[in-house]
């Protein structure tokens, strides 16, 4: 119909077995030079001027992926026909619907041609013809059910209604031309093509285009119809079309080309540079953005960029160090250790500050590990934004991607360093000092009154301001703040047989203390300074150094009880159980005969019992470890942040792209860095390529619409004028008039499909010129 010429295989049975994607191209042959030639995209440079050997080789090419036995294969044969009598377009032949499968067909037959042909005619951009034989329903045809469900308006879909000269005599298709059996905006058209006996008998197109004409003459049912009849009249109607589309599509193309620019970026070392420069800009200003929580390519269901690095400080690390407990590791035993030996020999009044400290820089130390994790964290995650924040034209070039991610790498380490070296002076500094004087700190007194207030009280006996001396007698005053110490219940020590509360906690003259003539020295009792003497010597005494009674038996001591008894050991220092001690002197002692003393053991540690003294001090200490740690963790959730932020993130922020250009900008780098991969530059040099001819193909495109008018409109219907059959112009113009009132076409492309067993353009497609080199 376009090409004129006869070179595509006909046959009874099925023969288009795979798409032919047939590309026309017109060309200018110089005076008396007017040779057609077509070339396969399978034979490349190979020229085939013979059209009977271009259909031998369709078949054959058919055959080498479909098979000889009625095969089908979804894959394309590209054939290019050049001529000087074709428009330049593209149109696809495919296979018709099977619905039997035949052969070595498989038995999803109908399914596949189906899935083949929707591949084509799915497209906006493709116009349909939907080719139907005249002597069926067109209610019922295939081609028109398929191209309804992918135009269901029918905006892009031509039917076509063939073998008008097989139907029944007194019926004809004036109905169906007419556009009211199955309405389409593009209508249909009628034709009579070439019978069998005709391609056997090898009937020219001329002459086959005559035979049409008188045909449709002789027929008057059709005359009111005759400007929808004819291939004449279909190659005109789709020249109208296509030209109306090229005059739609000429700026979107030009359009298309701008932005495709001139030369490839990176042509000259210049170029190169300015493309690298671009390339750093566009990187630190992403990553700026990603952080900001500014870019457009922050996803949706997740988060990302600094709210990573917010989740970080307030959902990790604030509940990481929330979760430690400065005395969880530390037991009773080690509060006590910890008290009296920073008492030394001199032992300690109410509650020494050395073993608050000690512990109290044990607590604080163990902030720096999950401060330390935290710096990781974020030095990961901005390692993280820094790849997603790449350009997508930076992997265009491999060795621009290795050299800037290193690069950014070393970046952000050089800022982790002066981070981590903060962080420990931070916890450096709060270990250099504890400042017992911050105003959020519990401090002695408070922490005293609240461990006595959980403790529940002691009696309301007199305060006492004496405290039993410790070592050679020597009395040790309390301290501002301490009589409050008087209240603390005496539960803790095992209560005389006999003797109630107010006995034990009251009497100041129990006969089975003689010793607490020490509380009163103005007693004028005989023995008193000897019995002062050996009580003196026995609240000195620790648990092993209790003498051998008279005989070498160690005799066990009655531990001494007054009213404030165990408030003068508070002051006093008193450690440990007398009794206790007494049997482990003379476990000790035995050894030694009847003089001696017991041996101290080599490894020392508190006794199991605690005295009543000893739990307030251990309580005290606990408070007050608790009370200062929990103000430096409070520092470091503070300041840890702020440090990552000044040394990390700030510091990216601010001198990132400063850093790269210091590092890659150089111009001995520009050829290594801007070099493109090979796939990329072989698909670069296919791009210039398709173009250049692009640009070439645009200036046909300006002149081609009144080309069209004047090849495939008038210059037909003169003819036909001229033959004194028909007033075509006339015809053509009326046609075009209605054409133009219809509204611009989507589709680039026109296409027909065809159910009838005959051999038929199953589908035949007109592209845009620029679609053949989608192809």
């Amino acid at each position: 119909m376009q090409v004129g010429r006869d070179f595509l295989p006909r046959g009874s049975n099925i023969v288009t077995r795979r798409p032919l994607i047939l590309q026309l191209i017109k060309t200018v042959h110089p005076p008396g030079h007017n040779a057609d030639w077509g070339e396969f995209l399978h034979c490349h440079g190979k020229r085939f001027y013979d059209f009977d050997r271009i259909r031998q080789e369709i078949l054959a090419e058919t055959e080498r992926l479909a098979g000889g036995n009625k095969g089908v294969c979804d894959k394309p044969i590209r054939l290019k026909i050049y001529s000087s009598s074709v428009l330049t377009m593209t149109l696809v032949d495919l296979p018709g619907i099977a619905r039997v499968p035949v052969g070595d067909q498989p038995d999803d037959i109908e399914a596949r041609t189906r899935a083949m042909v929707l591949e084509y005619i799915r497209a906006e951009s493709c116009i349909i013809l939907a080719v139907t034989p005249a002597n069926q329903d067109p209610a019922a045809s295939d081609a028109l059910e398929l191209a309804r469900s992918v135009d269901p308006g029918g905006e892009r879909t031509l039917g076509v209604l063939t073998k008008l000269d097989l139907m029944d005599r007194g019926t004809d298709a004036v109905a169906a031309l007419r556009n009211e059996v199955v309405p389409l905006r593009l209508g249909h058209v009628g034709v009579v093509l070439r019978s069998q006996e005709d391609i056997v008998n090898r009937l020219g197109m001329a002459e086959a285009r005559a035979a049409e004409r008188a045909w449709f003459e002789a027929h008057p049912s059709y005359a009111e119809v005759s400007g929808r009849c004819g291939v004449a009249r279909l190659a005109a109607g789709l020249n109208s079309i296509l030209a109306e589309h090229i005059r739609g599509a000429l700026p979107a193309l030009r359009g298309r080309l701008a932005v495709l620019g001139d030369a490839p970026p990176g042509s000259t070392p210049a170029a190169r540079g300015a493309l690298l420069l671009t390339l750093l800009d566009a990187f630190a200003r992403r990553f700026r953005e990603t952080l900001d929580g500014d870019s457009d390519a922050l996803p949706t269901d997740q988060l990302a960029g600094g709210a990573r690095l917010r989740h970080i400080f307030r959902d990790i690390l604030d509940p990481g160090l929330d979760a430690l407990d400065p005395t969880a590791e530390l037991s009773d035993a080690d509060v006590r250790t910890a008290i009296r030996n920073s008492g030394g020999v001199k032992g300690a009044l109410l509650i020494p500050e050395a073993p608050f400290e000690l512990l109290t820089r044990r607590a604080i130390e163990r902030l720096l590990p999950p401060s330390l994790q935290c710096k990781e964290y974020v030095h990961a995650e901005l390692l993280r934004i820094a790849a997603a924040a790449a350009p997508p034209d930076v992997a265009r070039f491999p060795a621009l991607q290795a050299v800037l991610a290193e690069a950014v790498e070393e970046y952000i380490a050089q800022g982790a360093a002066p981070a981590e070296a903060f962080i420990r002076n931070l916890v450096a500094c709060e270990l250099a000092f504890i400042n017992t004087s911050h105003p959020q700190f519990i401090g002695g007194n408070r922490a005293i009154a609240q461990v006595l207030e959980r403790q529940g009280g002691g009696g309301d006996g007199e305060e006492e301001e004496e405290g039993r001396g410790e070592g050679g007698g020597r009395a040790n005053g309390a301290a501002g703040g301490t009589n409050a110490a008087s209240k603390v219940p005496d539960a803790r020590r095992p209560r005389p047989k006999g003797a109630d509360a107010d006995q034990v906690g009251r009497n100041p003259t129990t006969t089975d203390q003689p010793s607490s003539r020490l509380f009163n020295p103005s007693s004028g009792a005989p023995g008193g300074p000897q019995t002062t003497t050996r009580a003196g010597l026995a609240s000195l005494r620790e648990p092993w150094e209790e003498p051998p009674a008279r005989g070498g038996v160690a005799a066990p001591s009655t531990r001494v009880r007054t009213s404030g008894s165990w408030f003068a050991d508070l002051f006093a220092g008193r450690r440990g159980d007398a009794a206790s001690a007494a049997a482990e002197a003379a476990a000790i002692g035995g050894s030694h005969g009847n003089a001696g003393l017991a041996r101290p053991p080599t490894a020392l540690r508190v006794p199991e019992s605690m005295s009543d003294q000893e739990a307030v001090q251990v309580d005290v200490t606990r408070l007050l470890v608790a009370s200062y740690f929990d103000i430096v963790r409070r520092n470091m959730q503070d300041l840890v942040p702020k440090a990552l932020m000044l040394f990390l993130v700030n510091n990216l922020q601010r001198g990132l792209q400063q850093h790269l250009i210091h590092a890659l900008y150089r111009e001995e780098l520009f050829e290594e860095l801007m070099s493109e991969r090979e796939d990329v530059a072989a698909k670069r040099a296919s791009c210039l390529k398709t173009l250049r001819a692009l640009r070439a193909r645009a200036h046909t495109l300006e002149a081609l619409p009144a080309e069209m008018a004047g090849r495939g409109g008038a210059a037909i219907a003169d003819s036909v004028a001229a033959s004194g059959r028909w007033n075509f112009k006339a015809m053509l113009a009326e046609v075009e008039q209605q054409d133009r009132r219809q509204a611009i076409y989507a589709g680039a492309d026109v296409r027909s499909a065809s159910t009838s067993p005959v051999r038929r353009p199953a589908i035949a497609a007109a592209t845009s010129p620029w679609a053949s080199y989608a192809h």
